[in-house]
């Protein structure tokens, strides 16, 4: 995954746009420009990164136990295999 699929320039300027829009409505209690481009780079801070984390890596035997998990979609099934295959690799 390359960084040059993410628009960072336009995300920053799409947050600055909406909190100028939040800003306006402060009228006199509102931020000035230099706060303004402050709290735009906080946000996009906080956003961008969440798109930048790298995925985390599983071994083939983690990767086994996801297909078989995968496909059951009620959370307590899945927890129960879970601790079960835990017990089982512990030897409880």
């Amino acid at each position: 995954m390359t960084l040059s699929k993410y628009d960072f320039e336009g995300l920053w300027f799409d947050i600055y746009r909406k909190v100028l829009q939040h800003n306006e409505i402060l009228a006199d209690e509102g931020l000035d420009k230099n706060q303004l481009r402050e709290v735009t780079t906080s946000i996009f801070i906080a956003k961008s990164h969440r798109g930048v984390v790298r995925p985390t890596r599983f071994n083939s035997f983690t990767e086994s136990i996801i297909k078989v998990v995968s496909p059951i979609k009620e959370r307590k099934k899945q927890e129960i295999i879970y601790t079960t295959i835990k017990k089982i690799i512990k030897g409880d």
